[in-house]
């Protein structure tokens, strides 16, 4: 009878470790190759940058403005002018143009002086995944420290750096930081909207899945668990060491 108890027992262990969500599969060595991440595209307009058009021979046109949620910004003398996916220099161009009709030879200059859109995605295991805002020039170690570091489940040796391309297609590299650490690694400087992940690890797996155990089990498997024996309402033997 304990023979075949214990054999349900497997089988339920077995269940169990089937029945919760599934494992996140194991990036190994060759996973991400550790391939030349691509140049970003020129900057774009968005919503939300703050721009500084200055004129530099006549300073008494320069304004500030803000992207609108629609894209629009109004520019005095040039009206509401959709900027949003538009390079700077393009803007500049256009608001030199509609200038040259009042003012002579206008020499127009368009600074994005804060960008909504300069932010890198950080998450997987590390202590408060997000978007960040890049400060100035920032390199992996930089942001994943702005997370907060990495979780003792995070796997500091598969590291993912995904950027996207110019023509749309997206890229990744692999990037250990204890190597970064001791000053041999690739500490990849990013740009903005590249992607951090930091996958879990085989030990974070394994508490994970002692958690979901242990929420589901009934109190006899975690007797059996707990080295006690269990026994039914009559005394009778049901399973144990």
């Amino acid at each position: 009878m304990k023979t075949i108890i214990l054999g349900f027992l497997a089988c339920f262990l077995s269940f169990c470790g089937c029945a919760g969500p599934k494992p996140e599969p194991e990036l190994a060595a060759n996973a991400v190759p550790p391939i030349t991440l691509p140049e970003r595209p020129a900057y774009r307009l968005g919503v939300g940058d703050r721009l500084d058009i200055r004129f530099i021979y006549n300073p008494t046109y320069n304004v500030y403005v803000v992207v609108r949620p629609d894209g629009v910004v109004t520019v005095p003398y040039v009206g509401e002018v959709n900027v949003e996916g538009m390079a700077p220099g393009e803007l500049q161009n256009l608001i030199q143009a509609r200038y040259a009709e009042i003012v002579a030879a206008p020499e127009v200059a368009v600074i994005v002086d804060e960008s909504a859109s300069r932010q890198v995605l950080v998450f997987g295991e590390v202590r408060t995944p997000g978007a960040y805002d890049l400060k100035g020039p920032m390199t992996v170690l930089d942001v994943i420290a702005s997370a907060g570091g990495v979780t003792y489940t995070g796997r500091k040796d598969s590291i993912v750096l995904i950027r996207r391309a110019q023509d749309g297609t997206f890229a990744g590299t692999r990037l250990n930081l204890d190597d970064i650490l001791d000053g041999h690694g690739n500490n990849a400087m990013v740009m903005p909207r590249d992607v951090i992940y930091v996958p879990i690890s085989v030990i974070g797996k394994v508490d994970i899945f002692v958690e979901q155990f242990m929420t589901r089990i009934t109190p006899a498997w975690y007797f059996f668990i707990a080295g006690k024996d269990v026994v039914n309402p009559e005394g009778t033997y049901i399973i144990g060491h």
